[in-house]
Order: structure tokens, then C-alpha cells, then sequence
């Protein structure tokens, strides 16, 4: 039985076909998904776990459902919002083996450069911040302005880890 040459070019464009349209749908097929947590400023390119391992810090279990973050930047900087109670933390404070330097007189330079309006954080150093600061490890560095709000139903932490 011999096969004709159209039926093997048909044959032919109707697999190509298939496999075309099968590639189609699984590039459209939804991945895991943008982390709810992550603010619209972060690359996505970086996972939480992942920053919060680059830059050597740990979250305690307390603050999981208040943490926002971003690592919008190809400096691989992490800027993390944590709110929680006072005792929730200082144990991030001291999980981190962060250095109380006192109340804030003057706010970081990441705080005022634009970096901290690019999160939509409005910081302001007469709102009491207390400065917290650590280097974990060679060449990183952490600092945290520590505030309880103001009807004193929790405290906010803004964090960037480099």
C-alpha cells in the first residue's frame, strides 16, 4: 500500500498543529501565582524564603499574617513591613540579633531617597521610630524602624536588608 505524498503533508501539518496548540495551553496554564504578600514594586524574581536566606534573617511564626515585602531591585535588597504585637517584635529584634541605637533623630537614607514612597511606606521621623541595626553577615546589613501604632494595638517594623 503506498502512501501518498498528500496524505503524508497533511498528516504532517495536522501533528504540527496538535503539538502547537498543546504548547499554546501549557504557556497559558496559571503558575503558582504572585505571593499576596509581595507588594506590587517587587521584580518577582526572588522568592521570600530566598531574600529573607540571602540576607541571613528569620520571621517569627507570630508576624507570618502581618509581612508585606518587596525585592525590587536588582541589588537583591529586601524591604519588609512587619506588624505584629510588642512582644512578637522583639522577638524578630532579637531572632535577628538587631542593636536598639535609640530613637530615631534622623531616618535612614532609604527612607527618605524615595525607595520607601516606591512601597508606598509614608515614614516620618516624628512618629517615634526606634533604630535597629545588624550586620548578619560579611557585606550585609539590616536596618529597622521599630513604631507602635498609634491607638496601640500593635507595633509596625520597617525592615531593609541588604
Amino acid at each position: 500500500m503506498r502512501t501518498s505524498r498528500a496524505t503524508v503533508v497533511v498528516t504532517t501539518v495536522v501533528a504540527a498543529a496538535l503539538v502547537a496548540a498543546v504548547l499554546v495551553m501549557l504557556s497559558r496554564a496559571p503558575g503558582p501565582g504572585r505571593d499576596p504578600r509581595a507588594y506590587p514594586a517587587d521584580r518577582g524574581t526572588v522568592t521570600l524564603a530566598a531574600a529573607l536566606g540571602r540576607a541571613h534573617l528569620s520571621i517569627p511564626d507570630c508576624l507570618a499574617a502581618g509581612l508585606r515585602y518587596a525585592v525590587p531591585g536588582p541589588s537583591h535588597d529586601l524591604y519588609l513591613m512587619l506588624t505584629g504585637s510588642g512582644p512578637c517584635l522583639e522577638r524578630f529584634v532579637d531572632l535577628n540579633a538587631l542593636t536598639d541605637e535609640g530613637t530615631a533623630s534622623e531616618l535612614p537614607g532609604w527612607a527618605t531617597d524615595g525607595r520607601a514612597d516606591g512601597l508606598g511606606w509614608r515614614l516620618d521621623v516624628d512618629r517615634g521610630f526606634t533604630l535597629y541595626t545588624g550586620r548578619p553577615a560579611p557585606d550585609h546589613e539590616v536596618q529597622a524602624l521599630v513604631r507602635a501604632l498609634s491607638d496601640g494595638s500593635a507595633h509596625q517594623a520597617y525592615v531593609r536588608a541588604t
